[in-house]
């Protein structure tokens, strides 16, 4: 039986993990033939058993389970399994990660697709409560690929890890290219040997790869003795012997790398006397293969002193100690922007101005200080809104709560919007927000809430999130424009999320894409409807109040109403001039269709496409886009979430998308969507024209689509997120 993938799993006294790691790596998705191999590097608790009990318990699995007869440490186990592997392509898991379970499927999915050498996912950190952490800013993951000598881009990474990526095997055997054996760094020279030897890497940005925080890890022991820094010099010295890069700027970020790992395993792994020796030992090693190579001129402070001031190629010990403690003091940044930029004399007024900001600033702190005191409200529920505006899913539950005549919920709403009655209203970061922040048992937000929003054991926070996604969301997409002017875009929208305790999704397929765009956890996801959608399901025959929304736009009531509500652009992230090229041209759509059809533009809140066209409505920002579909015949959107909403009441819809391929690059759709949106999809007014003119993808095709797109069941939304709210354990609802 041939095998398409080989996990090699070393492992060594992680019989509290190990269960866990396998049990990631047996709940694949991927239904391909994958060959287990697990090496046990002399264990002294009960990891050996757990792994022959795994191999006996699982006999339609082929795991095989190997013994080391000294202990090695990790480098000679996994090389062991290398030697051995039967699979077109190989994995290490570490015995205490974890992996997602799509893991394999996208991951071989890239790689068979596209024929890499091999291909690397995103990873992030696991801590015990189930909680992840998202640490991770290489600009690199940014791409869907890395070719020739830029696949040395891995270089740049703040974590060399070897175990996020799946090898193909043939291109290790060609290489020769293995790893370190009998010390703790082993996978240094691995890692910059695939980098330099590869000559195309695929990227899933996924953070697939769990690295579990783990205290008894191999490299955080034995602190004591000078084992961490004779591992170091001896991983350094093999890595810089093979070291023959192709990339003019490899040198320097290879040695950045270096020489700040062993600043900090000096600082915390080192016993006392060996700082300035081991320093010594490794810059002799790298300034003996070279001083003359690449450095940016643009670098953080702590890396303007290493390599901009040469402390690093100089040998200059005692300065790098000093800039290496202030760094790690948090002063050195501070200091280097005094002395680059001196300070004006201030005014006295400007002084006065000053200090009393400072005043302000100390009484409104002191007074947070005093609300972080207070205890939580049982019945308190603070509505953040969709960026504090009275709209979509938090405006509807709301309503919803509000309305109520049995309810005993004291209820916020945190806007400046006068539609929500003064006894409600909240001003965004008020005193009276955050005094009822602290208060709240359930916070409820709609997008993105603000880090410095600090959430208190006991509360819990739901995210109504704003659509099923058709467009790639989050971690399922690169976001490359996005993410190349903010380094820390994922890094801090992930500490978000790692906050929600529980996610509202509005259809089966709308909980399968956000298990992945959010590394959640699926069982945190509510899939019980959107309040915006059953409001739209409680109107959908309310004629007098279409007849209303008409007669507010004067709309004649015997013209057909298309409503068009194209998505925003990543690709014009940050663009003082659009690209406003994948916009339809209603005026040509007015003249195929002729008079018996009004349009209404309604663009996306990033966008700025105001439309100059007498004949095309332009809606109230006021007016709520629920209240437009309700009125709308048929819509017509692009990426658009908005269409899966009126698939709800059954509204006809088409995809107008002719910059499929610039937006695969800037953000992409899923696949599997796409293909299920197909029959939706036209890429000219003509042949929008035309549908439209012949009803043509009608009620059959939407009924089709609504069996994975739409909330099953005659359910009522708020009624279940309600009843949700009011129990005590909500997963097991």
């Amino acid at each position: 039986m041939g095998f398409e993938i080989t996990v090699i799993i070393p492992t060594y006294n992680v019989a509290k993990y190990i269960g866990e790691a396998l049990n990631s790596v047996l709940n694949q998705t991927f239904k391909g033939n994958v060959e287990i191999l697990l090496i046990d590097d002399c264990s002294t608790d009960e990891t050996p058993s757990i792994l022959e009990d795994y191999k006996n318990n699982h006999p339609d699995r082929a795991i095989t389970v190997l013994h080391q007869e000294t202990n090695a440490r990790q480098g000679t186990a996994r090389n062991r399994g290398l030697g051995i592997a039967q699979g077109k392509y190989v994995f290490f898991l570490d015995g205490d990660d974890t992996i997602d379970p799509n893991t394999f499927e996208k991951m071989i999915e890239k790689a068979e697709g596209s024929q890499c050498d091999f291909v690397m996912c995103d990873w992030v950190y696991a801590y015990e409560d189930r909680k992840l952490m998202y640490v991770n800013y290489d600009r690199f993951l940014t791409n869907e690929y890395l070719e020739a000598e830029y696949c040395e881009r891995l270089l740049e990474a703040a974590t060399y890890f070897t175990v996020n990526k799946l090898y193909n095997r043939e291109f290790l055997l060609k290489h020769g290219i293995t790893y370190g054996e009998g010390y703790i760094y082993e996978d240094y020279e691995f890692y910059v040997e695939v980098a330099q030897r590869a000559e195309k890497i695929g990227i899933v940005s996924n953070p697939f790869y769990h690295v579990r925080v783990n205290e008894d890890s191999t490299t955080k022991k034995d602190r004591k003795t000078t084992i961490h820094i004779d591992s170091l010099v001896k991983a350094v010295e093999a890595t810089i012997t093979k070291f023959d890069p192709r990339w003019e700027q490899s040198y320097y970020h290879l040695y950045k790398y270096i020489v700040k790992k062993t600043m900090n395993y000096i600082r915390e792994r080192a016993p006392m006397g060996q700082k300035r020796k081991t320093i010594k030992k490794v810059l002799t090693i790298l300034n003996r293969k070279r001083t003359d190579y690449y450095v940016p001129r643009d670098v953080v402070p702590l890396f303007y002193f290493y390599f901009r001031r040469k402390y690093v190629q100089n040998s200059k010990i005692n300065q790098l100690i000093l800039i290496d403690d202030l760094h790690h003091k948090g002063q050195l940044t501070p200091l280097f922007r005094k002395a680059m930029k001196a300070k004006e004399t201030m005014l006295k007024n400007k002084t006065i101005s000053k200090l009393n900001q400072k005043r302000l600033i100390a009484k409104k702190n002191n007074e947070l200080q005093r609300y972080e005191e207070l205890s939580i409200k049982e019945n308190v529920i603070l509505f953040l809104g969709f960026d504090y505006r009275y709209i979509g899913n938090s405006k509807y539950f709301f309503d919803y709560m509000m309305n109520r005549a049995d309810s005993t919920h004291e209820l916020y709403f945190v806007t400046t919007s006068n539609e929500v009655p003064s006894k409600y209203r909240v001003t965004p970061r008020s005193l009276k927000f955050y005094k009822i922040l602290n208060q709240a048992k359930f916070v409820i937000g709609e997008s993105w809430i603000p880090l410095d929003f600090k959430k208190k054991d006991g509360q819990e926070w739901i995210q109504l999130w704003h659509g099923t996604p058709f467009k790639k969301l989050f971690f399922d997409s690169h976001e490359p424009f996005i993410t190349t002017f903010n380094k820390n875009h994922k890094r801090d929208k992930q500490r978000d999320i790692s906050r929600w305790d529980y996610l509202l999704a509005d259809s089966p397929k709308a909980k399968e894409k956000f298990t992945t765009a959010f590394a959640y956890l699926e069982d945190r996801i509510l899939n019980i409807g959107y309040p915006r959608v059953q409001w739209l399901k409680d109107n959908r025959n309310n004629q007098k109040l279409i007849k209303e929304l008409k007669q507010s736009m004067d709309i004649p009531e015997h013209k057909k109403v298309i409503l068009y509500v194209p998505t925003w652009r990543d690709y014009n992230y940050k663009k003082s001039v659009l690209d406003l090229d994948y916009t339809l041209d209603i005026s040509r759509m007015q003249q195929l269709l002729g008079e018996d059809y009004v349009f209404i533009n309604k663009d996306h809140s990033m966008g700025r496409n105001q439309l100059k066209n007498p004949n095309v409505i332009t809606p109230p920002n006021t007016l709520e886009v629920q209240n437009l579909i309700l009125l709308a015949d048929v819509i017509i959107s692009d990426y658009s979430s908005i269409v899966f909403d009126g698939l709800a009441i059954d509204k006809p819809f088409y995809l107008f998308i002719n910059d499929f391929d610039k937006y695969e690059k800037a953000r992409g759709v899923y696949v599997d969507m796409a293909r299920d949106l197909g029959d939706f999809c036209v890429t000219t007014e003509e042949e929008l024209a035309e549908k439209i003119v012949k009803e043509d993808v009608w009620l059959d095709h939407l009924m089709r689509l609504k069996e994975g797109y739409v909330t099953e069941g005659d359910v009522n939304s708020n009624e279940l997120l309600l009843e949700k709210l009011t129990r005590t354990n909500l997963v097991n609802f």
